[in-house]
């Protein structure tokens, strides 16, 4: 799973080289640019004291993540300070292989200086080129160059699916599923989505405020009145959980990293984080938990008396169709199911010892690149949830332009979500507007696809093109 960290995130926090400091500085720009310096570094101590000195509940699992997201980046440098107030700042950054995000740091107070919240995500590149495709003709002939002229360690290894107005412009595979054995990857291979489940845990809630079992403004003890920790249950509504609005942290800890393979059903996450308090008043800002999401599927699990992966088949993959997605244990041997392959000191090796027991409401599952696009046609169609909760699933808040309710919100007025981790990289975008869907799933670190998912969007035909083309 991931931090979006991803999860996912926090799996989308990065860093940035630091620069010299003009004199008028506003404290969130000075407070940001020493944690990018931090970051930057490497070292666990000089990123664990910033967070002791500037973080309003200490280092917790913050050094972790960050030191992750700094080995996944390779380093970034600042692009552009596109918002700088006394005390929120957002930044345009450029990762040194080539992709780009965009981080938001916001302050609690100034004097002395806290964080409030901490975020970033990844963008497609600010300047789109002005070479676009013709038509998709030209644009699968682009993409299938691109893919074709990557080479070593950097060589493309997955699926592509892009489709236009409900057709096919490109499905193809590259690389290796397994390599040991050397079977290659196709369009049918199953890969691990990570974070991208949330989406279906989302769907899943939103279905059962359609048919009046939950309501999102309610918190978490309406449903779930044993709760280890009534004052996080009787604070936390669903809509924060939804949103990582609601503090309930992260489960990639010390403590999961000792019970990993024993940490098995959802109640079971429960079990060692359900007397943990929320790490700020829920609704205040939003900092990615995927805790949260594991909440929500056991809140599932509760009112639909059925398992979370029960659940989602039933009333999500079938109706969709989606007939080759599933969560079932890693330890089982699954034909046509991908390795996740991560870079390790003497080159690539499979990321088995990072593995969950098998994926949950909050990540890790598998699916194709078909069964994904089958998700985005089912969602639009109005099949899974009404057109007004999606509405509502797919816009920001006040507090993240670019968050919804378990989806991201896209620049150009699209939605989806992507996911990573040491072996996982994958992403989904839906653009109602353009027509285009697009999927990518890797069997790589982050950003495999993510980085591919920007050169597509890059690369798609203008929309006088597209209707010179029509026609």
């Amino acid at each position: 799973m991931l931090k979006r960290a991803i999860a996912i995130v926090s799996l989308f926090l990065i860093t940035a080289s630091l620069t010299a400091a003009p004199v008028s500085e506003t404290p969130a720009l000075t407070v940001f640019k020493q944690w990018l310096d931090a970051f930057n570094s490497g070292d666990a101590s000089r990123v664990s004291a910033f967070w002791q000195k500037y973080g309003s509940h200490g280092p917790g699992d913050r050094v972790e993540g960050d030191l992750r997201l700094r080995n996944m980046t390779g380093g970034m440098s600042i692009f552009r300070v596109r918002e700088d107030t006394e005390t929120h700042i957002v930044v345009l950054m450029k990762e040194n292989r080539g992709a780009w995000s965009e981080s938001t740091l916001d302050l609690a107070s100034t004097n002395p200086p806290v964080i409030a919240g901490m975020m970033g995500h990844p963008i497609s590149p600010p300047e789109v080129s002005e070479n676009s495709a013709d038509n998709d003709e030209d644009l699968a002939a682009r993409v299938r160059e691109h893919v074709n002229g990557m080479s070593g360690a950097d060589a493309f290894s997955g699926a592509i699916l892009i489709a236009h107005h409900g057709h096919i412009v490109l499905e193809q595979a590259w690389g290796l599923a397994d390599t040991s054995r050397q079977i290659r990857n196709t369009t049918d291979t199953q890969f691990c989505i990570g974070s991208m489940n949330k989406m279906f845990t989302s769907v899943a809630i939103l279905q059962l405020v359609q048919r009046g079992k939950l309501a999102l403004d309610k918190p978490l003890v309406t449903w779930w009145p044993d709760y280890p920790n009534h004052d996080l249950a009787s604070k936390v509504t669903l809509r924060e959980l939804l949103n990582h609005t609601g503090g309930t942290g992260d489960i990639f800890t010390p403590e999961y990293e000792a019970h990993r393979l024993k940490t098995r059903t959802l109640a079971d996450y429960v079990k060692l984080f359900g007397d943990r308090a929320v790490a700020f008043e829920p609704g205040t800002r939003m900092e990615y938990s995927n805790y949260g999401f594991i909440l929500l599927g056991r809140i599932i699990e509760i009112v639909s008396g059925e398992s979370y992966q029960t659940y989602v088949r039933k009333h999500i993959y079938e109706p969709a169709g989606m007939l080759h997605t599933e969560s079932r244990q890693e330890s089982d041997n699954v034909a046509g199911r991908a390795v996740g392959y991560t870079q390790g000191a003497g080159g690539l090796v499979a990321n088995t010892d990072k593995l969950p027991w098998s994926g949950t409401s909050a990540g890790g599952g598998y699916s194709t690149v078909s069964d994904l696009y089958l998700f985005a046609q089912a969602l639009q169609s109005g099949k899974l949830v009404t057109h007004e909760l999606l509405s509502e699933a797919t816009r920001g808040s006040a507090l993240r332009s670019d968050y919804g309710l378990g989806f991201y919100v896209l620049p150009d007025g699209g939605y989806g979500h992507g996911g990573g981790a040491p072996g996982i990289n994958g992403e989904l975008h839906i653009q109602p507007h353009s027509g285009y869907t697009l999927v990518v799933l890797a069997n790589r670190d982050p950003r495999m696809a993510t980085n591919m998912v920007d050169v597509i969007t890059g690369a798609l035909p203008k929309a006088e093109s597209v209707a010179s083309a029509r026609n």
